[in-house]
C-alpha cells in the first residue's frame, strides 16, 4: 500500500513537471511546432502571440499583481508577534515543511538541511514560540527527493533544538507527504493532545490551500503567515520587464492556484 501511495505521489509530481513551466514551455514549443509542420500559419500565428503574452505575464510584476497579491492578501498578517490580540486556551504552534537541501557543511552525519522556505517557516514559528511559549509542532514525512530515512519533522526538530527550543516543547507529525496530509495528521495528534488553537505558520502564499486543508469544527485555526513575496510597490521599469524574481514568484503562485482548484475538486 505504501509503494502504491508513493508511486501516485511520483506520477503526479512527474505531471505538474509538465504542467507548469519549464516543462510547460517545452510542450507549448512542440504544439508550436506541429503546427507549423501541419501548415497552420494563421493557428501558429494566433498561438504564437499568446504564448509570448503568457510568457511575459508570468516574469513580470504583472503577473504577480494577478496571481501572487490575490493568495498572500487573502489572510494578511493575521498575527501581531508583537502583540497578543487574542485569547488562546491551550494553543499549539504547527509549522508546515517546505523543502531541503543536502550539501551543507555543519558537520552533520545525514548532510540534510532545511531549505530556505522552511527557514522562513521555523524562524517564524521560533519567535511566535518566544512569544507565547506554547509547544511547537514540526510537520513533515518522508523527504521524498532526498531519498533520506530522515522525516522532515526530525530535520526541522533539529534546528528548533539548535535555536534553544526544549525537546518537551518539540512535538513531531512525521508521516505526512502533501499539505493535505499535513492538515489530516496534524490535526488528529492535535486533538489527541487536547489542543483547542492551532496557529498555523506557512508562507503566505501557501496559506489559503493549507488554512482550506485545516478547516476543523473542533478546533481554531490562526493564520500566522510568513515568508511574504509580493511587493507592494509602484513597479518601475525592471520589475514591469520579465526578470528572475517575478518568474520565480509566480510559479510558485501557479502551483499554490492549481492546489486550491485540486483540493477543492476531491473536498
Amino acid at each position: 500500500m505504501v509503494e502504491m501511495l508513493n508511486s501516485i505521489l511520483l506520477w503526479r509530481k512527474i505531471l505538474m513537471l509538465w504542467l507548469f513551466p519549464p516543462g510547460a514551455i517545452i510542450f507549448a514549443i512542440l504544439i508550436l511546432y506541429m503546427l507549423f509542420i501541419a501548415k497552420k500559419k494563421k493557428i501558429a500565428t494566433c498561438y504564437s502571440i499568446i504564448l509570448v503574452v503568457m510568457l511575459f505575464l508570468i516574469s513580470s510584476w504583472s503577473g504577480e499583481f494577478l496571481l501572487l497579491k490575490p493568495l498572500e492578501e487573502k489572510y494578511g498578517i493575521k498575527y501581531n508577534s508583537s502583540q497578543v490580540n487574542f485569547d488562546l486556551i491551550q494553543p499549539v504552534i504547527v509549522v508546515l515543511s517546505g523543502g531541503f537541501a543536502t550539501g551543507n557543511l555543519s558537520g552533520d552525519a545525514a548532510n540534510i538541511e532545511v531549505g530556505e522556505i522552511t527557514l522562513a517557516r521555523l524562524i517564524g514559528s521560533y519567535f511566535l514560540y518566544k512569544k507565547i511559549e506554547c509547544p511547537i509542532m514540526v510537520s513533515g514525512g518522508p523527504v521524498f527527493e532526498l531519498n533520506s530515512k530522515l522525516s522532515g519533522a526530525d530535520i526541522m526538530e533539529k534546528l528548533l533544538l539548535d535555536l534553544g527550543v526544549p525537546p518537551e516543547d518539540i512535538i513531531k507529525e512525521n508521516k505526512s507527504r502533501t499539505t493535505y496530509e499535513n492538515a489530516e495528521f496534524s490535526l488528529s495528534l492535535s486533538e489527541e493532545l487536547a489542543f483547542k488553537e492551532i496557529i498555523l505558520v506557512t508562507s503566505a502564499v501557501h496559506m489559503p490551500r493549507a488554512v482550506m486543508s485545516f478547516q476543523n469544527k473542533n478546533i481554531d485555526i490562526i493564520p500566522a503567515p510568513v515568508n511574504f513575496l509580493y511587493e507592494n510597490i509602484r513597479p518601475g521599469i525592471l520589475n514591469i520587464l520579465p526578470n528572475r524574481s517575478s518568474w520565480e514568484h509566480n510559479l510558485r503562485a501557479l502551483h499554490e492556484w492549481a492546489g486550491l482548484i485540486y483540493y477543492w475538486i476531491i473536498r
